[in-house]
């Protein structure tokens, strides 16, 4: 049967232009499924008009018609165990991982018209970009562009992940499958970075494809060909949904012998998120005098007191109950925009100097020179120091907040350190940045935090505050380094929103309190968040996905 095959993917453009559509969905949702027309599907493709799956036990090659997902012909392969396929110059390579080699096949007469050996023994997904065949080879662990006349290696880059093994092109990136995680990467070829990850929507992701503007994956386990959508708005998705009660507490003891004088504690209110809905106002068991609002427009309680004896204590402590959910942006560099886009009110107000930042020094901003360059796409300014801070330090608990530079040349620093430093060349720059401050699920649903953590946000034209976490990434993981650039779990209620030398916070989170002294005191101030499920009976009914 003759069948005709134009070359490639569709371009990323494409895919782009479904930002337009609106239909609120989140990336990684599935936009429709079928069932797959074989029993072991592999390999997936598509020529811009048909997808082909390879069914690798029963070596046969599958036409389907993405709109209804019937199948048009079916062909007996000439291999083995065939596992990927890709088409491209009018013929279908395919990978055979028995054998290490990769058959093209003549897409009109399905007549062998080449064979060469893949870059390593073990072949599985192809695709077909630039004109060049691309080959996942699981026992080296990366990816090859080759030469698809003789399989000569043209350029390479290391799997995210030893699991991943198949792959898709959207005219751009790459898109990998990881069948033990249950996830999709969208990676850069050029630098190997993880640019965004997706669950995938079956429990073995097999096969990928890019098909009009939108990427599709067969499961393996379930047999079923599902349609994903990746361009849409809004840029995340939302999962894992915990209800939980949160009772944040702060004290402040009086050992004496002198007396605690004119004490004022201002604490900070959390907030409504994407990603955090409060099901109750914050319900404190003192009286307050006031509720104020600070240069960063984060609200914050107040409670005095003149004296504190010897002996004694003042104590606040409030309770609120939250659904939390992980959020995951899904970032297009593209999609994000430049530095020149971004509105003035934001740029001067978030780029601003403070004493904990400096960011005026020679050491920072040679520093900024050095690792931005020339750069003006406001994803890779803040990718490129996120790299640098995740590369020169180390984490280290320790008491005190240096200012970025002492930490930079130090090579250690806090959670707190680390979001200083990477706000502060963010700054340095010319990209918008503050931090997040929280209380934090400590292991098991019922559980008492007293370490807290804070993070970094960084502002993205086409996206607005996106959460980075480069404490969280300091790994040597490309998977792990993305979970900490635009993700964040279900485990914070975040209280605190700022950019640091707060009115009310100065460059604390969760809670700040001012006091003198009279005559000789020893003090020591607590505080600590104390978690628990929220009772069935108090959880309110499960809603579907609210973007």
């Amino acid at each position: 049967m003759v069948v005709s095959v134009r070359r490639g993917c569709c371009p990323l453009a494409v895919g782009i232009l479904c930002l337009a559509a609106r239909s609120l969905a989140a990336p990684g949702d599935v936009k429709t499924s079928f069932d797959s027309p074989c029993r072991y599907p592999a390999g997936l493709t598509s020529d811009g008009r048909s997808l082909y799956l390879v069914d690798w036990r029963e070596a046969r090659l599958y036409c389907i018609n993405p709109a209804e997902g019937t199948p048009v012909w079916v062909r007996d392969l000439p291999t083995l165990r065939p596992r990927g396929v890709a088409c491209g110059n009018a013929a279908f390579f395919i990978s055979d991982d028995r054998t290490g080699l990769i058959e093209v096949v003549d897409a009109h007469s399905g007549m062998v018209e080449g064979v060469f050996a893949a870059p390593g023994p073990e072949p599985a997904g192809l695709c077909w970009a630039d004109g060049v065949l691309w080959v996942l080879e699981r026992r080296t662990r990366k990816v090859y562009r080759v030469d698809p006349q003789d399989g000569t290696i043209l350029s390479d880059f290391a799997l995210p992940e030893a699991q991943c093994e198949y792959l898709a092109h959207d005219g751009r990136y790459a898109w990998l499958s990881n069948r033990v995680k249950d996830e999709l990467y969208l990676v850069d070829p050029a630098t190997g970075v993880v640019l965004g990850i997706l669950p995938a929507p079956g429990p073995y992701a097999a096969g990928l494809a890019w098909h009009d503007g939108l990427l599709w994956n067969v499961d393996f386990q379930t047999r079923r060909l599902y349609q994903l959508v990746i361009f849409d708005e809004p840029m995340y998705r939302l999962s894992d949904r915990r209800l939980a009660r949160c009772e944040y507490y702060w004290a402040l003891y009086n050992y004496g012998p002198g007396q605690v004088r004119d004490l004022i504690v201002n604490i900070a209110l959390p907030h409504e998120l994407p990603g955090q809905k409060l099901l109750s106002e914050p319900k404190f068991a003192t009286a307050w005098q006031e509720e104020q609002i600070d240069r960063w427009g984060q609200r914050c309680r107040r409670f005095c007191t003149e004296r504190l004896r010897p002996h004694e204590k003042f104590a606040v402590s409030y309770c609120v109950d939250v659904e939390l959910s992980a959020i995951r942006y899904l970032l297009i560099p593209e999609c994000v925009g430049t530095l020149d886009e971004i509105a003035e009110e934001i740029r001067k107000q978030y780029t601003a100097d403070g004493p904990r930042y400096q960011i005026h020094s020679e050491f920072m901003q040679e520093t900024v020179r050095k690792v931005v360059g020339d750069e003006r796409n406001a994803f890779w300014v803040a990718r490129k120091i996120y790299n640098y801070v995740i590369d020169r330090l180390e984490y280290e608990m320790a008491g005190g907040w240096d200012v970025p530079e002492v930490v930079l040349k130090r090579g250690r620093g806090s959670c707190s350190e680390y979001t200083f430093a990477f706000i502060a060349l963010c700054r340095a720059a010319g990209l918008p940045a503050r931090y997040q401050g929280s209380v934090v699920v400590r292991g098991d649903d019922a559980s008492v935090d007293e370490a807290f953590h804070r993070w970094a946000e960084v502002y993205f034209p086409n996206y607005g505050w996106v959460p980075v976490d480069a404490n969280r990434g300091d790994s040597a993981s490309p998977v792990e380094q993305a979970r900490g650039f635009g993700e964040l779990s279900n485990r914070f209620l975040i209280t605190t929103i700022g950019g640091g030398d707060s009115e009310l916070l100065r460059w604390s989170y969760n809670a700040d309190a001012r006091y003198r002294l009279e005559g000789y005191c020893r003090v020591e101030e607590e505080n600590f968040g104390c978690w628990e499920p929220l009772p069935a009976e108090e959880a309110p009914r499960v809603r579907p996905h609210e973007p």
